[in-house]
């Protein structure tokens, strides 16, 4: 059992046994990156002790709630699967029309990334801009 950020590479493989999901990939190498993905995010609060590595304990706890160890999980597997949270994907389709034969325009310019819903869902709460990058803070004056 080895901890990698804020999940066990144990706890990682019995919630993946549970869900009936075959690992492709080494759980240590998944959770480093989903580790860095969490990294990434940008959360409320303050880290508890400013010194510390990783942004989690929070606001003076000194416990992880469970739903980042979830998320880190979360976006292990979607790495094992060969996906990227934070990768691009391509072109986005802007027209797609079906007459016998299936014919897709693209944009030109700009890609799109796929939406992880379950993960995004259960980062949500402990986001600074809500999951969400369309917020941003507006003050007066």
């Amino acid at each position: 059992m080895a901890l990698i950020g804020y999940a066990t590479t144990e706890a990682y493989e019995d919630l993946a046994a549970q869900r009936g999901i075959v690992l492709l990939r080494p759980s240590s190498q998944t959770l480093m990156q989903a580790l860095d993905y969490m990294e990434l995010q940008v959360y409320k609060g303050e880290k508890t002790d400013p010194d510390q590595f990783l942004e989690w304990p929070r606001n003076g706890d000194t416990e992880i709630p469970v739903k980042i160890k979830l998320a880190q999980m979360e976006a292990a597997g979607i790495y094992d699967r060969g996906e990227d949270p934070l990768g691009t994907v391509g072109q986005r389709v802007i027209e797609k029309t079906v007459h016998g034969a299936v014919t897709q325009r693209f944009s030109d310019s700009g890609t799109s990334t796929p939406i992880y819903r379950k993960l995004n869902a259960t980062l949500r709460p402990y986001l600074a801009n809500g999951g969400s990058g369309m917020q941003f803070e507006v003050t007066r004056g």
